[in-house]
């Protein structure tokens, strides 16, 4: 929790205080009376830590050497060590006033919040970690502050979405959850069950539910952020809310943690939250096709055909391709109801995790406006992104001698081609951007990171 404090001297209650060291303010040369020290002469290091000895009603203040709030590198370890702090704090926010003092308190604002987040629903006794830090500044920061706070709390129920197991967590769970954001101003939440689906001749996206016992949902969020809802920007997500590879079943040691396969879903479900609560001035509009990839009577095999909302007859050749099915009926149906322009996010391949690892999440597109526009954002938030092919060539490994399209194609470059299949379903005056979080959208430990909220939010923050 962040909350603002209202009035404050150093007998005020409080177990830990934060300060930089920047003796042109009052505070500080206060504290250098009251401790009898010189704090711009002692301290050397980003953040330190001194022992009140009961000279001031605080045990602890913490120190933030001010000439390192322009060196990147000291400014984490600054970050890591204020969101470390396990007590109740007061941070002296004028203190900190330097050159990138807003950026500086937003980017603090929301460290605070996400770097803190524990997943304590499903244990029956856990310690409360709630932890409070106030902030008291002369200074209009507090808007800063409150973007901050918001789009950390958004990072964090998109991890919470994530890290959720299946069994509480399934497609019409999400829906719900979805449908709340409507207490949000300019908010409209539309969910189309399993018959308003099938009126649709959504077969690609069915087709995956086949063979499941849950009903699938189509997830639609409106935010108007302009007076007229028109011309919105897309954020698709996927979301398979469990993945076994149905009948192309995943092996007992790739299945534990296939919760992860709905990342995309969480990240634009959660993005659109923090769109809304900011109230931007965009218009978007968030698609979800959320259902589970099981095993049952009805359940597609390898050699069916199936048949998209498009109208194109896709071979199936994996049941373990299931991503790129969904999404081609979502995409189809973010272009009916008027979208331009379009980024989807999916854990999609694993063949991206072996290029790339964690450290990017990769990247295709089929506009280089649209594109550099996207990554200059990302540059911003460190969620890097790094550019892969897509090109005929991965579009020709799709040819099926049986249907017009096949859901996967050839050996390698799996990344390219899981692109090139959603982009089949792409019109040609859309713009589009196709981001595989496989890598990046859970640690080592299959924890969820909520990869992308930022980025989708700042980019709607011009």
């Amino acid at each position: 929790m962040i909350t603002e404090q209202k009035d404050f001297n150093f007998s005020t209650e409080t177990k830990n205080i934060i300060l930089t060291n920047n003796t042109n303010n009052q505070l500080v040369k206060d504290l250098n009376k009251i401790m009898g020290i010189d704090l711009s002469n002692s301290v050397d290091e980003p953040f330190t830590t001194i022992y009140t000895l009961g000279k001031i009603s605080a045990k602890k203040v913490y120190i933030v050497n001010f000439e390192d709030l322009k060196n990147e590198k000291s400014k984490e370890i600054i970050i890591k060590g204020i969101t470390s702090i396990k007590e109740n704090t007061v941070m002296l926010i004028d203190t900190f006033e330097h050159d990138n003092y807003l950026q500086f308190v937003e980017l603090l604002s929301e460290r605070i919040i996400s770097d803190n987040y524990v997943l304590n629903t499903f244990k029956s006794k856990y310690e409360d970690q709630i932890k409070e830090y106030f902030v008291y500044g002369e200074t209009n920061v507090y808007s800063n502050i409150k973007k901050g706070y918001i789009i950390g709390e958004c990072v964090n129920k998109a991890k919470t979405l994530v890290n959720t197991p299946y069994n509480y967590m399934n497609a019409t769970d999400l829906a719900n959850y979805a449908k709340n954001l409507e207490k949000i101003e300019n908010v409209e939440v539309t969910i189309y069950d399993k018959k308003a689906i099938e009126k649709m001749n959504m077969g690609a996206f069915l087709g995956v539910n086949k063979g499941s016992y849950d009903e699938p949902k189509l997830i639609q969020i409106k935010y108007k952020g302009k007076k007229e809802f028109k011309d919105p920007v897309a954020l698709v997500g996927k979301g398979v809310m469990y993945d076994t590879g149905g009948y192309s079943l995943k092996t007992p040691q790739s299945m534990p943690g296939m919760k992860v396969d709905m990342a995309g879903a969480a990240a634009v479900v959660s993005a659109i939250e923090a769109i809304a609560r900011l109230q931007l001035e965009e218009n978007v509009m968030s698609i979800v096709a959320a259902t589970d990839n099981r095993i049952g009577d009805n359940a597609i095999v390898p050699d069916d055909i199936i048949t998209s909302a498009l109208g194109k007859t896709i071979e199936i050749v994996s049941t373990d391709a299931e991503g790129r099915l969904t999404l081609a009926d979502a995409v189809w149906f973010a272009q009916k109801e008027g979208s331009k322009k379009i980024i989807d996010i999916a854990t999609l391949t694993g063949a991206m995790v072996a290029a790339l690892g964690g450290e990017f999440t990769g990247a295709f597109t089929n506009n280089y406006e649209f594109y550099n526009e996207f990554k200059e954002v990302t540059e911003k938030t460190n969620e890097k992104i790094w550019e892969m092919p897509v090109t005929k060539a991965y579009h020709d490994k799709l040819k099926s001698k049986t249907a017009d399209i096949s859901n996967k194609g050839g050996k390698y470059a799996g990344a390219s081609i899981a692109a090139a299949f959603i982009e089949e379903f792409i019109e040609d005056d859309t713009a589009w951007i196709h981001l595989d979080v496989a890598g990046t959208a859970s640690d080592e430990k299959n924890i969820a990171t909520g990869v992308m909220v930022k980025t989708f939010t700042e980019f709607f923050c011009k």
